[in-house]
């Protein structure tokens, strides 16, 4: 961004950090990754979607309980392409962004969420 004193890095820590805070109010994985899992036979997996398909696993609404081996699973979650994800949740990325961009500044505006996109963040649940 030409004339800002904010750099790319911190850009790209802003997205970043919209993207994870949506996932975590969410359980929707806005881009596709390899997770570790630990449980001793079976793990409950709130992340969604689940794009490795492991026999043996059972869907329970907004979870899955999946088996591990030695105590552990590795599973590829997460969107593929972003056009899978609900519009609203696209929306509120770019405009959680454009908040925390442009009121950088702004005494603890990197802690707050403005309420309008809260709360379509919170319609986009997956569970309570």
């Amino acid at each position: 961004v030409d004339d800002q004193t904010i750099t790319d890095n911190e850009i790209v820590g802003i997205i970043n950090s919209a993207l994870s805070y949506i996932e975590k109010c969410t359980g929707w994985i806005m881009f596709a990754r390899d997770k570790n899992y630990f449980g001793t036979y079976y793990v409950d997996v709130y992340d969604y979607p689940i794009n490795t398909v492991i026999d043996s696993t059972i869907e329970k609404g907004c979870y899955s309980i999946v088996p591990t081996t030695d105590g552990k699973v590795v599973l590829n979650v997460g969107i593929g392409e972003p056009t899978e994800l609900p519009q609203e949740l696209i929306n509120c990325a770019l405009e959680l962004i454009s908040f925390w961009y442009y009121n950088e500044e702004t005494k603890n505006a990197q802690n707050s969420v403005p309420d309008f996109i809260q709360a379509n963040i919170d319609k986009n649940r997956r569970f309570i």
